[in-house]
């Protein structure tokens, strides 16, 4: 199988090989693609998946460490879960 990454894809790959102990991309990509079967297993939120999507669609801006895990926690405590 081939996959055609963006050029902002291919340094994030490069930037977790490098700080992340990965020692190729496909162990990258794997270890994404078992994060996201978790979360599609696991921890389904359609009002989450939205949020996420339209942040990742909007102009590219820094997080912080952790910015996502936080913004769910927030989310089921509103949620009151």
């Amino acid at each position: 199988m081939k996959v055609l990454l963006t050029p902002a894809q291919e340094r994030f790959i490069s930037q977790k090989m490098k700080t992340g102990g990965y020692l190729s991309p496909d162990e990258v990509i794997r270890e994404a693609l078992r994060v996201y079967q978790l979360v599609e297993q696991e921890d389904y939120d359609v009002d989450l998946e939205d949020a996420l999507r339209h942040s990742l669609s909007s102009p590219l801006k820094k997080y912080q460490p952790n910015h996502f895990s936080t913004l769910a926690v927030r989310r089921k405590k509103s949620r009151g879960r």
